[in-house]
């Protein structure tokens, strides 16, 4: 007699937990996971340590983040990206990239709506959707190119169509989509009044002449989009599960409202590390891509 809920009857283990156990299993090479193996870098890591050793950060963090962490997310994005963005209302931390995904579906699908996702794609985006009762569109990606054809992608949309989850740089192929695809995405969801839910997880880690080009920063996207990163890619810290979610308020506080009741909170000494993080100088970055070359 099963007693799983039907939401998610169909779910079976996630590919990383059986992979991970046949590697530990057999002492195999993983490369099943994107996780690295280096360390976080040790002021970073210093960070976290004093953080916890001060005797500040040990109880429960604001529910959409502390201060610091969504100030330095805002410092980013207008560093790199020239976006301009309200650290009140306008950023929700999140405990990873994977929960601020699940909780902007949560918040910002209704059931019976329909989710474009471009595939393959990350293992975690058509569980989330089902459980928010919508109902996942497919558009394929062509090798050798990995691209998507532009016909199909606008069958895809509907009147039916509230989001796209788009992923760039994508797992698992590793496609960066150019400006020309970008801009057709981005012409879509306006015409169609669709949301974007923004997966930017890899946004460093890229090699020329790949650019990555955050679609909130085309004409008109800004405000239907939200924008979802990790410091667990970025500063190979991923066993530490902070991630961010960004973009206008009226969009952003769906995610919050859904987010607060997923986990509430994110692990406190771990988000003053991160906003120290994310201060570092450009010289990181650069050290960060060429440490990936090698």
């Amino acid at each position: 007699m099963s007693t799983s809920a039907s939401r998610v009857a169909t779910f079976g283990t996630t590919i990383f937990t059986e992979v991970n156990t046949l590697a530990q299993q057999y002492n195999a090479l993983n490369l099943g996971q994107g996780k690295p193996d280096f360390d976080a870098p040790q002021d970073v890591i210093m960070q976290l340590v004093h953080a916890a050793q001060s005797g500040q950060y040990n109880q429960y963090a604001p529910g959409p983040g502390t201060a610091s962490l969504r100030q330095a997310v805002v410092d980013h994005a207008a560093r790199f990206y020239n976006l301009d963005i309200n650290p009140v209302g306008g950023v929700v931390v999140t405990s990873g990239a994977t929960e601020g995904i699940l909780s902007a579906i949560l918040g910002l699908v209704d059931p019976g709506d329909e989710v474009v996702v471009i595939e393959p794609y990350y293992d975690s985006y058509v569980p989330d959707i089902i459980m928010a009762n919508a109902v996942p569109v497919y558009v394929p990606l062509h090798p050798p190119a990995w691209t998507f054809d532009a016909d199909e992608l606008r069958s895809a949309f509907t009147r039916k169509t509230r989001a796209l989850i788009l992923n760039s740089p994508q797992n698992p192929t590793g496609r960066v989509f150019t400006h020309q695809e970008l801009m057709l995405i981005a012409e879509l969801c306006i015409e169609h009044d669709v949301t974007v839910i923004a997966d930017e997880v890899y946004e460093h880690l890229l090699f020329a002449p790949a650019e990555h080009i955050p679609i909130a920063t085309l004409p008109g996207m800004f405000a239907r989009t939200v924008t979802v990163s990790s410091a667990g890619k970025l500063f190979s810290a991923t066993g530490w599960k902070v991630g961010w979610v960004y973009g206008p308020p009226d969009l952003v506080e769906g995610v919050a409202r859904a987010h607060q009741f997923v986990t509430f909170a994110v692990h406190h000494p771990s988000q003053e590390a991160i906003a120290y993080a994310l201060n570092l100088p450009g010289t990181y970055y650069e050290t960060f891509k060429a440490m990936y070359e090698t």
